[in-house]
């Protein structure tokens, strides 16, 4: 019998705090759905794992190393028995250090002072009530809700994003896991304590300047609905570093389209549930590693290209800058600031962090980064239990992880400073951690 318990605290920031993700600087301006840490802590023979989920962009390395200090201090759970993710919302919690405003940093800093303690704290008090409780795991199917956002165009070469209805779309580049798995916990009375799952979909469906837990805030609140506001549901976001919500074939016109996603999750989530299958055994454990990574290498012709731009297009204040954006000078010139600011920055070589926590014959493998999908499928199809899942931006944030095949100038995940790492970078984890998972 496992020992198991789960834990939320709100972490909502204050208003006017920066919301990570994109190019252009965007403040908190209101709450659509209260931001959240959660965590579940499982126990056995001994043995102690945690899992913590946030509801921001990142996982940055720094508050990871505040938040396992803290929960080692109060509960002796080992720092590498510890997995931290961040969900990966766009309208979530600020990035640490986001921008090179300092009154902003300075905020923001404070904020995590504070909330970094809170958020280690949904560990120390889900240990704190441990009690008896079993595990069944399942997994479904939810299809048309999460896409390939890379397509092969009529001129042979792939692009990120190339409009909804535009006519030189012939195919996505690759197909992609509609699969939801999830893990369920029980008391001992057989009452629902909570659930962890996954979905291969990036959380970036809410438009605004409004926090917002993105689709998962949704299942968690129809969770509640059915179990009680006691129930919590932990998320992790799958490899879904090539997908998004945007079904090239028909235009997205519900502002709470996140919602339905949401809701049509919930609903295989509760259908698969009644029949679910206990977990075999009751070993417990976490194995932790760092592996090198080189830098990815960019060609002199694309960094003197950079410094061209940079010196010669004069940045619009106010612009709204994307990959699709209407001024491609301006998006140039953001990609150029990205790239010199990756080169200044990167080191040569880094230690990536992957991470393998079985419980029973259940197995979670961890990467840092958006990861795409083909290594999701490298790990899903190697393991040796059909009971797994993949968790992404775990433990350290080391941006867009690119399968080899789609290093182009239009693919903005292969970009530099988009993409910062060797391009067997995600072949080299994939393999590691199914190694790992033995």
């Amino acid at each position: 019998m496992f020992k198991v318990a789960f834990y939320e605290k709100e972490i909502t920031p204050p208003l006017g705090c920066f919301l990570p993700g994109y190019f252009n600087l965007r403040k908190g301006s209101n709450v659509k759905d209260r931001l959240y840490a959660k965590a579940m802590v499982a126990e056995s023979n001994g043995e102690t794992v945690a899992l913590l989920a946030i509801d921001g962009c990142f996982s940055e390395k720094e508050v990871r190393d505040m938040i396992v200090g803290r929960i080692e201090k109060y509960t002796g759970i080992k720092p590498e028995n510890v997995l931290f993710s961040g969900v990966h919302t766009h309208t979530g919690i600020p990035r640490f250090e986001y921008n090179d405003d300092p009154d902003a940093v300075e905020n923001q800093r404070e904020y995590y002072t504070v909330f970094s303690k809170l958020m280690a704290d949904c560990v120390i008090l889900a240990h704190k009530r441990l009690e008896e409780c079993t595990f069944t795991f399942a997994r479904g199917y939810v299809d048309g809700i999460s896409f390939c956002r890379d397509y092969i165009m009529k001129n042979s070469t792939p692009r990120t994003n190339p409009g909804v209805l535009n006519p030189d779309i012939v195919e996505p580049t690759t197909e992609i896991d509609k699969s939801v798995p999830a893990l369920f916990a029980y008391g001992s009375d057989g009452t629902p304590k909570g659930m962890v799952f996954t979905f291969d979909c990036h959380l970036d469906c809410v438009d605004g300047t409004e926090y917002s837990g993105d689709y998962p805030a949704e299942v968690s609140k129809i969770m509640k609905e059915k179990y009680g506001e006691d129930f919590v549901t932990l998320f992790f976001m799958g490899t879904a570093g090539n997908i998004n919500h945007f079904n090239v074939k028909k235009p997205i016109t519900d502002p709470f389209h996140y919602r339905h996603m949401g809701r049509l999750l919930a609903e295989e989530l509760l259908r698969i549930q009644d029949n679910a299958e206990p977990l075999i055994g009751d070993t417990i454990s976490s194995k932790f590693e760092t592996i090198p990574i080189k830098r990815r290498e960019v060609p002199q012709e694309d960094i003197d290209n950079a410094n061209h731009i940079i010196a010669t297009v004069k940045e619009i204040p106010g612009i709204k800058i994307a990959a699709d954006n209407t001024d491609p000078d301006q998006y140039a010139l953001a990609m150029s600031k990205r790239l010199m600011d990756f080169l200044n920055t990167q080191p040569a070589e880094f230690d990536v962090p992957l991470q393998v926590i079985r419980i029973g014959d259940f197995k979670l493998y961890a990467f840092p980064g958006e990861i795409f999908s083909h290594f999701g499928d490298m790990v899903k199809s190697g393991t040796d239990t059909k009971k797994n899942m993949v968790a992404t931006m775990s433990n350290m944030s080391i941006g867009y992880v690119v399968a080899k095949e789609m290093y182009f100038d239009t693919i903005y995940e292969s970009r530099p400073g988009s993409n910062r790492s060797e391009r067997e970078a995600g072949y080299k984890m994939a393999e590691k951690l199914l190694e790992m998972g033995k």
